[in-house]
């Protein structure tokens, strides 16, 4: 028992002192660890649009000098000599096609993003049964050769990148398709074409 008279204090101040650190010594404390894992499925996103006019520019009408000719003509009228004009001589005009074909680019008309297993997608262009030509009565448009492009690759298959889910990150892309315009007589809209675009995870 300690009297409490007899301590000066400096000494009281030692003693609770002692008494404080004793008591702190006595907390205990655990520490656990939990991994983390997360299970992320399969997913694609693929944009496009579902409707395509193809508006071609408005060439100049021309009248092209074939230079000068002279035919012998008989009195019932029947002419003959001279040059005639083929196929093969005509002069080019403004707009000119190499044979009746030309190659149409539409840029960035499909996006895709996503996940898949290694990061990548396979998009896919094909033309449907029945669906490769644009027709205005007995005037047609033939469509072929329909390709897909993400700007670095071009077939009608191709392995592209997913980056993700976010739109910022979407691998965006072109289509290309041959139009053969041999069979093509008039003006103003053929329709009844169509393409088919598949994105799928890899």
């Amino acid at each position: 028992m300690i009297d409490m008279k007899y301590l000066k204090a400096g000494v009281l101040a030692s003693v609770i002192s002692l008494t404080m650190a004793g008591n702190a010594e006595c907390a205990v404390s655990s520490r656990g660890t939990a991994d983390i894992s997360a299970n992320v499925p399969e997913f694609i996103i693929l944009h496009y649009y579902s409707s395509l006019s193809l508006n071609f520019a408005t060439p100049e009408s021309e009248g092209l000098d074939e230079g000068a000719n002279t035919l012998n003509v008989s009195w019932k009228g029947d002419a003959s000599g001279g040059e005639e004009l083929a196929s093969s001589n005509l002069l080019g005009a403004k707009m000119e096609l190499d044979g009746t074909t030309t190659t149409v680019r539409m840029p960035n008309v499909w996006a895709v993003r996503g996940f898949s297993k290694n990061g990548t997608a396979s998009v896919t262009a094909t033309i449907p049964s029945g669906k490769g030509t644009l027709s205005n009565g007995e005037s047609q448009i033939g469509i072929s050769n329909v390709q897909v492009s993400d700007n670095s690759n071009t077939a009608a298959t191709i392995t592209t990148p997913l980056n993700g889910i976010a739109r910022s990150r979407a691998t965006i892309g072109s289509i290309l398709f041959d139009l053969d315009f041999s069979k093509t007589n008039r003006s103003g809209t053929h329709s009844g074409g169509q393409y088919t675009i598949t994105a799928s995870t890899m």
